[in-house]
């Protein structure tokens, strides 16, 4: 498809003030509704549909459809903010410091807080891991037969779905950080000290503080995108985050980016917001790099929503020289991630080499299926 079109729509999605005299064609329509699925946008998208006269509208079938996702997201958001808010009192209860990370605190900063489609909730408690696991489970939020695999995580427990399908991240720290470890401990440290300030919303949850928000939610970007790929949610999301934000916030933010080992990713981040935004440079955290810009969005939309579509997940074959060789492809955005990365996979590789010989798999989905049956 034509990959502008999509932008220029949902830059019109976005802006109240935007007006669209375009004719769009069905099969052109088809593809933004497509993009827009791929990418976890349909909610926001759909925000410049209901803007659309009669003339430029979308064929009817689909807009019908289409009105039927937005729907459902909004009510899941509903649900989301009433789950985020019922988290948050239990924990105050408790005398504990806590607070929602992304998704339900980001979707504020949308011109409709509804059309943010909501993934799972992030909620950070203070106290630290042993404590932390302790408390949820004198709450009896985790079940008795909980793997102990479930509680190895470096930076959350996931406890499972409650019956209305939400899932809720527990975080013991406050991010998932880096693979390496020496940047990593930085960047928890700055994290702690960032999470001084809270803001309890009109939704009754804690968000946290712009720089929080900023370090934190770009460390995810970065992450994210070098494990398996990031989709246009979670951009959209950074470019609310810098429009919502003070000159000194960003002056704050820039100057730790090199110290945390992510200033380029960020320069790449800052011309994929100026290519599909418009952002004003004034709003930008560091200059743009047009070349590893162009890298990364091209993972972005061949990828989709967390790379969803890029990761061959029924070839085991095809998603290992897949990873292998878009690791090399990066390695020039931040070596000292995608390095650490490959070490801690070929790590785990060798460890589960004699399950791999004795069941004669590359898989461990298909070990791990074959041990519970």
């Amino acid at each position: 498809m034509n990959i502008n079109i999509f932008f220029e729509f949902l830059r019109f999605s976005l802006d109240k003030e935007k007006t669209w005299n375009k004719k769009i064609s069905e099969n052109e329509w088809n593809e933004i509704y497509q993009m827009s699925y791929r990418q976890a946008l349909v909610g926001v998208v759909y925000g410049g549909v209901k803007k659309l006269s009669k003339e430029f509208a979308p064929p009817f079938a689909l807009a019908l459809q289409w009105a039927a996702q937005a729907e459902k997201i909004r009510g899941m958001n509903i649900i989301f903010n009433s789950e985020a808010k019922r988290l948050t009192e239990i924990f105050s209860m408790e005398n504990r410091k806590n607070v929602i990370l992304k998704g339900q605190a980001n979707a504020r900063f949308y011109p409709d807080k509804f059309s943010r489609q909501p993934g799972d909730i992030d909620i950070y408690i203070e106290g630290g891991k042993e404590s932390v696991v302790e408390l949820i489970g004198k709450l009896g939020m985790l079940p008795k037969d909980l793997p102990e695999s479930a509680l190895e995580a470096y930076h959350h427990v996931h406890l499972p779905e409650n019956e209305n399908g939400i899932s809720v991240e527990v975080h013991f720290r406050p991010s998932s950080g880096f693979f390496n470890s020496f940047y990593n401990n930085r960047l928890q440290e700055v994290l702690e000290e960032n999470l001084k300030d809270l803001e309890l919303t009109s939704d009754g949850f804690y968000s946290p503080s712009m720089r929080f928000a900023f370090l934190m939610q770009l460390a995810h970007l970065q992450r994210h995108f070098f494990m398996e790929g990031v989709g246009l949610r979670q951009i959209t999301d950074y470019y609310f985050l810098l429009k919502n934000s003070t000159k000194e916030d960003r002056e704050y933010v820039k100057g730790l980016l090199k110290r945390l080992n992510m200033h380029r990713f960020a320069e790449a981040l800052m011309w994929i917001l100026k290519q599909i935004f418009s952002l004003d440079e004034e709003f930008m955290i560091c200059p743009s790099d047009e070349n590893l810009g162009k890298k990364v969005m091209n993972d972005i939309i061949q990828g989709g929503n967390f790379g969803w579509y890029n990761r061959k997940k029924d070839d085991p074959w095809g998603k290992f020289f897949y990873n292998r060789k878009r690791n090399f492809k990066l390695l020039g955005i931040n070596p000292w991630e995608i390095l650490p990365n490959e070490m801690k996979y070929w790590k785990a590789f060798l460890k589960n080499m004699p399950k791999r010989i004795r069941y004669k798999t590359l898989s461990l989905e298909t070990i791990k299926k074959d041990e519970e049956n």
